[in-house]
């Protein structure tokens, strides 16, 4: 079937989510002509806007919207007060698919995105599918999840964990689909090779990343007087409480903190670090990682990893073969397993090689885009 026209609902810009960006850039050069627009950010933050929809239109997604909202207020009042609100986003939704032509409606992430594309799909008549991640399904209650996805005509997981988080909600097993994002290989060069013994991470600093274990390991190697620098790109809720631990512990220089760094930036840092650490943990909420991505760029160009089995990274990773993986919230074993990639050279390049090979076959951005298009003419039928 060849490309048609989608119309694409996202949160908002996330320096994080540069999977999200490929993948919409790879579609565009295989000739999808996608309409993306968000709920927040500028230019394409979608107007809370009913004057521009035609009388049954408005109509059609008043009666979906009730039918919605008769249901949410007692079960989640919070999100129906959302819903709600944000309810003329709806509207505009509705409009923009009426005057692009989509054939589907596609919301990434299982959140408000979600729920305002389903009533824009059922006001149109139009299939919809939905993209789940971590958060938006590991994180919430499974009855709320399923209220938000049982009108999708189908859903893509990036990872089987996050697929069996859809399923365990009530949703069929044949509605959803694992595909993983991947990556543009030939922009990320392999090269084991490092001279320096910078260790390096790239995240968001929330409670489920574990950059505190990881500052605990480096104040553990620094103890032992093992040589190395450790630099961590990000920022969010955790950044001033993990650089008042910093200095608690007292790293010094050892750590530097350089806030979200531009993607051509992160990849130059990549290919120079001996080793790439991301020690997540589950949260108290539920909220985990699902692959995260920096893992998947640093086992492309030849970084070594050391991760945790926490989230789906063990879906990737097997230890001692193509990553190391320690347990979560263990500084020592995290210390351990960076003290031997600094110090054994043979073993970091032979889990780098085993890991671009990994990326190779399971990971390559133009085999995978293949199988989402697929997925998408399933769904629009």
């Amino acid at each position: 079937m060849p490309p048609f026209p989608i119309t694409c609902l996202l949160d908002q810009p996330a320096p994080s989510e540069t999977f999200i960006r490929r993948e919409l850039d790879l579609l565009r050069q295989r000739g999808w002509p996608l309409t993306v627009r968000m709920l927040k950010g500028e230019p394409e933050a979608l107007p809370f806007m009913w004057q521009a929809l035609p009388a049954a239109d408005r109509r059609a997604l008043l009666r979906a919207a009730g039918c919605r909202l008769r249901e949410e207020w007692p079960r989640s009042p919070m999100t129906a007060a959302r819903l709600l609100r944000r309810l003329p986003q709806a509207a505009s939704l509705l409009h923009i698919v009426r005057h692009d032509g989509a054939r589907l409606l596609h919301a990434q992430f299982a959140g408000i995105t979600a729920d305002l594309t389903a009533l824009a799909a059922q006001a149109a008549g139009l299939p919809w599918s939905c993209a789940v991640h971590a958060r938006d399904v590991f994180a919430v209650l499974p009855p709320l999840l399923y209220r938000r996805l049982r009108s999708a005509s189908a859903v893509t997981a990036c990872s089987q964990q996050a697929a069996n988080a859809v399923t365990a909600c009530g949703l069929p097993p044949e509605k959803v689909h694992v595909i993983h994002h991947g990556l543009p290989l030939p922009n990320f060069p392999f090269d084991p090779k490092r001279n320096g013994l910078t260790l390096f991470t790239a995240c968001r600093l929330e409670a489920k990343k574990g950059i505190d274990t990881l500052l605990h390991a480096c104040a553990i190697l620094a103890r032992r007087g093992t040589h190395f620098t450790c630099v961590i790109a990000g920022s969010g809720p955790f950044e001033r409480d993990l650089h008042a631990l910093a200095r608690r512990l007292s790293l010094g220089a050892a750590v530097t903190f350089t806030g979200w760094l531009p993607q051509e930036e992160i990849r130059a840092r990549l290919m120079a670090a001996r080793a790439v650490a991301l020690p997540s943990r589950r949260a108290a909420d539920g909220d985990r990682d699902g692959i995260a991505n920096i893992l998947l760029e640093a086992m492309a160009l030849g970084s070594p990893v050391v991760t945790t089995e926490a989230g789906a990274a063990g879906e990737v990773i097997e230890n001692r073969r193509n990553g190391l993986l320690v347990p979560p919230d263990d500084p020592d074993a995290l210390a351990d397993a960076l003290d031997e990639l600094l110090r054994a050279e043979d073993t970091a390049h032979a889990l780098a090689r085993a890991a671009r090979t990994t990326v190779e076959s399971r990971f390559d951005a133009e085999k995978n885009i293949a199988a989402l298009e697929a997925f998408f003419a399933r769904t629009a039928g």
